[in-house]
């Protein structure tokens, strides 16, 4: 089992649309697929579930007693317009996560709770997406110690890279290793700003081949998408953007073992 961290402290760089719709590309290509939000905001949550808020179980209930909650029973087939979406599978959350997750500073090995649970299904799934929440908090760490890989989103903001070195640093010290496998890409890419364009791509020149080639289109599709509750595969299959989270996800298999 894989496990892929959607990660960036920068908020609105695209994590949750990123985890959506590459977690809809990996189930289709046949991988049993699991999306964990671990954003309060829960906004992978509501897409997944075509559009529900109320759960018997979500990971808050999990990281409050994994012992009475297992992650097992937080687990539920992923919807798309009433249809569940084959190979994928959605934990998910609510607002309640901030609150138990500053509960939980007190608890022995609280960085590990998701690595512990995640242990229980490795035999149930090829992949598991983390969604992320824009902060180096105790949900951030633990995705951090769970994670095999970070995929790091960047927008086309001129400000789309503050705090990448900070993250890095971040990765390392609880990885334990100047050694973390990451990769970067771009994200709502935009042609026409070419001013923008020329400044991160010698920014990111830097990072060598950390970066990936892929970049994701900006189109209105993403986010009408988001809204209809659903992920751009089921929302608008002819989208040039599923053509981009196709090669992503071709890329990601290229550097995991799946």
């Amino acid at each position: 089992m894989n496990v892929i961290a959607i990660i960036n402290q920068k908020g609105g760089v695209g994590k949750t649309t990123t985890a959506i719709n590459l977690c809809a590309q990996f189930a289709r290509e046949g991988k049993r697929t699991l999306a964990i939000d671990l954003d309060p905001q829960a906004n992978l949550t509501v897409v997944l579930s075509g559009g529900q808020f109320e759960f018997d179980t979500t990971i808050s209930h999990v990281f409050e007693s994994a012992k009475k909650h297992p992650i097992t029973n937080a687990i539920i087939p992923a919807q798309a317009g009433g249809d569940n979406l084959a190979n994928l599978s959605l934990c998910p959350t609510d607002i309640r996560l901030s609150r138990v997750i500053e509960q939980s500073l007190t608890k022995v090995h609280r960085e590990r709770i998701l690595l512990k649970q995640l242990e229980t299904i490795k035999d149930d799934f090829d992949v598991v997406i983390l969604d992320c929440p824009p902060n180096l908090s105790l949900t951030s760490v633990n995705a951090m110690m769970a994670a095999d890989m970070f995929l790091i989103p960047v927008d086309g903001g001129s400000f789309s890279l503050n705090g990448l070195a900070d993250l890095l640093d971040a990765l390392e010290e609880v990885k334990e290793t100047d050694d973390v496998n990451f990769m970067v890409f771009r994200n709502e890419y935009a042609k026409a700003n070419k001013l923008i364009n020329n400044f991160l791509e010698d920014q990111l020149n830097e990072l060598g081949d950390k970066v990936l080639k892929t970049t994701i289109r900006r189109t209105e599709a993403i986010g009408q998408a988001s809204v209809s509750s659903e992920p751009l595969l089921t929302y608008k299959p002819g989208s040039t953007a599923l053509n981009d989270y196709k090669s992503l996800a071709k890329e990601i298999f290229a550097n995991i073992n799946v």
